[in-house]
């Protein structure tokens, strides 16, 4: 056991398990929980899950081998705690149930390593998206989720898919910007709750920016980037799994 820990967020896991980079992305992360057992703690932090929603009397089934990877960190010692993200907000008990994960309130502070670390996934940062905020508040609402517990799963599953391409589009194309203006609010904005490190996910570009004492850090995505955050010794290293040796992700 070390007191390593570990951040990464918007693997965007899908249902697809026979398209062959989801088989590549797959295989390259739980490679990765392997190469960290025994680490103190990996906050997962948004979207891992492309779509997750649970009924009562139903999980979904492809996602069967990522849960077995986790619990199987989770029995290593190492502690799990994960953010909803804007694409699976609807965890309930059977993650915690089952392999003890700790889901959190977002935005949540945690004291790590002398650091005070503010966590969230941070889809709502950027100024204005009044319609994106609109519709995350509906389709978080009770109303909206009783209304889903009634569609069939498949039939729920296979909307989801649509709406994330859709949604995956836009965002691809305001990334850059994204990142850009984030990194320009950060330090007036993000630094208010008593925290010296801001970690967030939800924007697919890694970037991490040091104003001082303080350290603003966008996790990446894992698809592209297989970007991720270590907290070792109290110091931050933004990183890239790679099977033959993590490289270090250029920090500004």
């Amino acid at each position: 056991m070390n007191d390593t820990v570990y951040f990464l967020s918007d693997t965007h896991f899908t249902y697809h398990t026979d398209d062959a980079l989801e088989k590549e992305n797959r295989r390259c992360f739980i490679e990765f929980l392997a190469t960290i057992r025994g680490a103190a703690r990996l906050y997962l932090v948004g979207d891992i899950f492309d779509f997750w929603f649970e009924y009562r009397s139903v999980i979904p089934r492809h996602y069967g081998e990522i849960i077995s990877a986790l619990a199987a960190l989770s029995a290593s010692g190492t502690r799990l705690f994960i953010c909803r993200g804007n694409h699976d907000h609807w965890f309930g008990d059977y993650l915690p149930e089952t392999i003890g994960a700790v889901i959190l309130k977002d935005p949540t502070v945690h004291s790590l390593q002398g650091r005070r670390v503010l966590i969230t996934h941070g889809d709502t940062l950027m100024p204005g998206d009044r319609g994106y905020k609109a519709l995350r508040a509906l389709i978080r609402s009770r109303g909206a989720i009783a209304l889903a517990r009634l569609i069939h799963p498949d039939l729920l599953f296979s909307f989801a898919a649509l709406f994330s391409r859709a949604s995956k589009g836009i965002s691809h194309r305001r990334t850059g910007l994204w990142v850009e203006t984030l990194t320009a609010r950060a330090e007036p904005l993000f630094f208010e709750r008593g925290n010296d490190t801001f970690v967030m996910g939800h924007v697919h570009l890694p970037r991490l920016c040091e104003f001082g004492r303080r350290t603003f850090v966008i996790l990446g995505d894992w698809g592209t980037h297989r970007s991720f955050l270590r907290l070792s010794g109290g110091r931050l290293s933004l990183e890239s799994f790679h099977s033959n040796g993590n490289t270090l992700i250029e920090t500004r």
